[in-house]
């Protein structure tokens, strides 16, 4: 990794301004292209203001239609665009980099680094996106935490704080696995435990569902099972878990809540990815 001095920040949402606070904080000049102003200038030539950094940074996700990247303010630039401004001498940062992109980014010769997948990242933004969780589960009940049946689908960082925090207000709270491994991880933390494939028998007991896993399981037979009164929410990433036209006819209240961090504690989620950025230039420089 050549030395950067200069960062440019491309596309995004609120993190990522918090994020150039961060490294400009640290000493590192920054250029912001397409986001929201925040009390600072935006550049308008992107060209110019890659060509005189080292270091650009891509949004989290990097991108949901693998077209453009994700970002609150809309982009004329395609990420085939700006790839072909890139060159080898430029360290590109993003997060969630699907294989499709990571392949095009490798092929022009470029290294693309996913800060999400730094262990450092993942389980501090579980912080930020539990306390979106309570945060809309708190919004859309007009019953306390407290003594509420709770079910947590999965339990990778996400579920496991989501399970405490639920537990530390007083729910009653339920670990939904898949795997052994992960029921015997949650029974020692004191949790009740099922297996997803038996969910069906107890379904009527929550009035609270959480799910973490990105794919189909909470679909039309298991919503049939569920009480009427039950809120769903999923925050698992795409294709997500919860069959969400079956789940509206069906009368059922079920939130799609993708990228909480983003929304409930930008600040925090921001200066957590800027850290993990920062920590992977430092590990790159003893190579």
């Amino acid at each position: 990794m050549n030395k950067i001095n200069k960062f440019t920040f491309i596309g995004g949402d609120t993190r990522q301004l918090y994020m150039a606070d961060y490294i400009e904080s640290c000493g590192y000049a920054v250029d912001i292209y397409s986001l929201p102003k925040k009390n600072r200038n935006l550049t308008e030539n992107l060209s110019e203001s890659i060509k005189s950094s080292q270091g650009i940074i891509l949004p989290l996700p990097i991108s949901k239609d693998g077209v453009y990247l994700t970002s609150v303010v809309p982009m004329k630039e395609t990420i085939d665009d700006i790839i072909s401004l890139l060159d080898s001498s430029h360290s590109v940062f993003g997060g969630l980099v699907s294989k499709a992109v990571e392949t095009r980014f490798n092929r022009s010769g470029i290294k693309l680094y996913d800060y999400f997948r730094r262990e450092e990242v993942s389980v501090m933004n579980a912080v930020p996106t539990v306390q979106g969780i309570l945060k809309a589960i708190i919004d859309n009940i007009d019953y306390t935490i407290n003594s509420s049946e709770c079910a947590v689908f999965g339990y990778g960082k996400i579920a496991t704080v989501t399970a405490d925090a639920l537990k530390s207000l007083g729910a009653h709270v339920t670990v939904c696995t898949r795997k052994h491994g992960d029921a015997a991880r949650a029974q020692i933390k004191g949790f009740e435990t099922c297996f997803i494939k038996e969910f069906n028998d107890i379904a009527d007991k929550f009035n609270i569902i959480v799910n973490t896993v990105p794919s189909l399981i909470i679909d039309k037979n298991l919503l049939k099972e569920m009480r009427s009164d039950c809120l769903i929410i999923d925050v698992a990433s795409s294709p997500y878990g919860t069959d969400f036209a079956a789940a509206n006819e069906l009368g059922l209240n079920a939130l799609l809540c993708s990228s909480l961090p983003g929304k409930v504690a930008p600040k925090t989620a921001g200066e957590i990815i800027a850290k993990g950025v920062l920590n992977i230039i430092g590990e790159e420089a003893y190579e």
